[in-house]
């Protein structure tokens, strides 16, 4: 028997791990959407889908360009006060970083 293991090229194992933070496969042409409808502060880019105080991974204001990447429909839901939260992986341009975003403060 052979022994035909060998150590995966960068480009290989970004093919297979999606990436650093996500980025691999981004699709520069979208699906693309703007952070809208904050009345103050900002919006809260995280490292979870989950609100907590200590993920906090950047800020996002109204405006911001962000690129859709997936979304928590199908895993675990936090409440929002009266209503569940939807969270939304995107990525941001402008903090060159993805993370998760309450989804009703997207265009």
């Amino acid at each position: 028997m052979t022994n035909d293991i060998r150590k995966m090229n960068e480009q290989e194992l970004n093919q297979v791990a999606g990436g650093i933070d996500g980025f691999c496969g981004l699709d520069p042409d979208g699906p693309w959407t703007t952070v809208t409808g904050l009345t103050s502060g900002w919006l809260a880019l995280r490292s979870d889908y989950r609100y907590d105080a200590s993920n906090e991974i950047g800020q996002l204001y109204n405006g911001d360009r962000v690129q859709i990447i997936g979304n928590s429909a199908d895993a675990d839901h936090d409440f929002d006060g009266p209503g569940l939260t939807w969270y939304t992986w995107v990525y941001s341009e402008r903090l060159d970083k993805s993370g998760w975003v309450n989804s009703r403060f997207l265009a």
